[in-house]
């Protein structure tokens, strides 16, 4: 005998909804985290509260970049032993940031009173944040087209190498064919400049409609390569963006906060945690 799925209660009340915004990146490498890291605290400088999520289950290094413990606690959480406020840790530059690690990875196979706690546990932690920046694993795999799949915005991030640019259309691909109507944001990472970054999105674009891929694509921007201040950050373990007020990289970041600001989407949806955690 099967037994029913009951309906999902939503997690929310009538308080002010944070957005949801999931990184992804095409392969390892590109620099995925680089970019979410900088760009979660580049929306705090400007006086947003942020909450970025580490759901990079291989390669955990937001609490590299941001100098937090990376002893998960989450587990903790999921047993009632803390609360969600403890999961949180302050980084780097006033970020509040959840390491969850491999924790991350069982949140799709839980039990239906796991699920009713992480539920419950967002709900009275979203209201303290106007974003939430997910970063997640390179490719697609299950957690990543559920968080692909339930976010406010996505934001895809590449580079000029061909192998990236064919990962990246294979990842615009699968999840268009679970959900139309998707929207992309490209982030051309590691360029020589403009230039480079409109002839990467181009290409991008043309593949994606050669193909017809009911989907929609839009230039957020590019981040110029620097890989003497990229490496001076990670040994520093400060973002780029609070190390160097000035400079190449920390324009790059600042003109596409401006733009993601400028976009931002006013549509309707059922709630982040329905499309993620729902059964």
């Amino acid at each position: 005998m099967v037994k029913e799925k009951r309906d999902i209660v939503p997690y929310r009340g009538s308080q002010k909804q944070a957005k949801v915004v999931t990184i992804s990146g095409s392969k390892g490498g590109i620099g995925k985290t680089f970019f979410a890291v900088n760009f979660a605290v580049e929306l705090k400088k400007r006086g947003y509260r942020v909450l970025i999520i580490d759901a990079d289950i291989n390669l955990s290094n937001v609490g590299l970049f941001l100098n937090i413990d990376e002893e998960s606690s989450f587990t903790e959480f999921l047993e009632k032993r803390v609360r969600m406020q403890d999961v949180i840790q302050k980084g780097v530059g006033g970020i509040d940031a959840v390491y969850a690690g491999n924790d991350f990875e069982t949140i799709l196979t839980l039990g239906e009173e796991q699920l009713e706690r992480i539920r419950e546990g967002l709900g009275q932690i979203e209201s303290n944040y106007d974003y939430i920046v997910i970063d997640t694993q390179a490719g697609l795999n299950r957690l990543n087209l559920g968080l692909i799949l339930s976010s406010d915005r996505n934001i895809l991030v590449t580079n000029p190498e061909i192998t990236a640019l064919v990962d990246l259309y294979k990842v615009i691909k699968l999840a268009s064919q679970k959900k139309r109507g998707l929207l992309f944001e490209i982030v051309v990472n590691k360029t020589s400049g403009p230039q480079e970054a409109t002839r990467v999105y181009q290409k991008i674009s043309q593949t994606v409609s050669q193909f017809g891929i009911k989907t929609g694509l839009a230039f957020l921007g590019y981040i110029v390569e620097d890989s003497k201040r990229v490496i001076e950050s990670i040994q520093k373990r400060v973002p780029i963006v609070v190390l160097h007020e000035s400079g190449a990289i920390r324009e790059c970041f600042r003109l596409i906060t401006n733009l993601f600001l400028k976009d931002v989407q006013k549509r309707k949806r059922r709630g982040f945690l329905y499309g993620l955690l729902g059964r």
